[in-house]
């Protein structure tokens, strides 16, 4: 008896599970047979036409300073991070004999100078005698001679004293354009011959974004359209300074600059993205281009409506338009006002029952 009771429990368990699993609902679906969807209604919009570009920022002014003469370097007046003018000067090479040099140079010159102004007076005087026939064509000609080679003289000395300055002056390691050290490739000491990078300076108070893009792009674009860089999550606003009309070489884009305002959180060499807006079109009708099936050459949209007590995805085609960025127009097959299905249309058909959810 013990033995048929169990059985008779075992039947009955297994039963329940039968008519358990047969009850449950298909996946996907609900307890009344609908499927969890998520919309959004259709409204007349405007849609900024955007594109976006990607690059490293570089500083406004970013060079490198080469020495313009040899020599030891003796001191200097800056160190790495520092704000430099441009023609203030970072330090100095040894000089002491370009310093001597130039200063002898300076009083040749000034002696030749000289000679020149004593030459032109004799010539003046030479020439208003002779005029007066005072004296001999023989001694007019060699007043003449004589203020050519005191010119000539000067014009040596002057050159001269040109090279010594130059020399002189290039002993000093001197900025040629503001900005920030940003290298510094040398120390005191150090031994540094004609053309050896001393250092980087770079002006970053306004940054630069050097980029490219397609040519189904570069007709849209425009000098001083505005761009939304990001970075890190945060963003800064943009301008767009010129582009190319002619593609990179080896590359199929054309370059594009951009320019924006420098700032702590910013420095050159840090990537950004930065959408430009090339365009504004007013009161479309549009959705997201994922939203719109497609089957062979017909697109469509899942409609929500209401019927009766239920909510019923409805197949609805559409035409379709311009494409503006990730979204696309549609021209006819649905209303301002009407719900349409974003998620969850997967296992959708026509006439299947859904429930919205948030």
């Amino acid at each position: 008896m013990k033995y048929i009771m169990m059985t008779i429990s075992l039947l009955v368990l297994l039963s329940a599970c039968g008519k358990k699993d047969t009850a449950a609902p298909q996946r996907g679906g609900r307890d009344d047979g609908s499927q969890a969807v998520m919309v959004e209604e259709l409204v007349l919009r405007d849609i900024d036409e955007i594109v976006t570009v990607s690059g490293k920022l570089e500083g406004i002014t970013d060079i490198t300073m080469s020495a313009e003469g040899s020599g030891r370097i003796l001191a200097l007046n800056k160190k790495l991070g520092d704000f430099v003018q441009q023609g203030e000067r970072i330090g100095k090479l040894e000089n002491d004999v370009l310093k001597i040099r130039f200063e002898s140079a300076e009083a040749g010159f000034r002696a030749a100078e000289t000679s020149l102004q004593n030459a032109q007076q004799n010539l003046n005087y030479a020439t208003s005698s002779r005029e007066r026939n005072l004296i001999s064509e023989a001694e007019f000609n060699m007043a003449s001679a004589g203020f050519n080679s005191a010119k000539a003289a000067f014009d040596g000395a002057k050159a001269g004293l040109e090279a010594a300055r130059m020399a002189y002056d290039n002993s000093y390691l001197i900025a040629p354009e503001k900005g920030r050290i940003s290298q510094l490739n040398v120390a005191v000491g150090q031994y540094v011959n004609m053309g050896m990078p001393i250092a980087a300076i770079t002006d970053a108070s306004t940054l630069l974004l050097k980029t490219g893009v397609g040519e189904s792009q570069i007709a849209k674009l425009k000098v001083g359209q505005n761009a939304i860089v990001t970075h890190m999550g945060n963003t800064y606003r943009a301008t767009v300074r010129g582009f190319g009309i002619r593609p990179l070489p080896g590359s199929a884009n054309y370059p594009v600059e951009l320019t924006m305002q420098g700032g702590s959180a910013l420095m050159p060499g840090m990537v950004v993205s930065a959408r430009i807006k090339t365009n504004t079109f007013r009161n479309l009708l549009y959705t997201s281009i994922t939203n719109v099936q497609k089957e062979y050459d017909r697109n469509f949209v899942y409609v929500v409506v209401q019927e009766g007590e239920k909510q019923i995805a409805r197949q609805r085609d559409v035409q379709l338009g311009r494409s503006v960025s990730e979204f696309v127009e549609i021209l006819s097959g649905v209303e301002a006002g009407e719900t349409i299905v974003i998620s969850g249309s997967e296992n959708l058909e026509d006439g299947s029952i859904v429930k919205i959810r948030e």
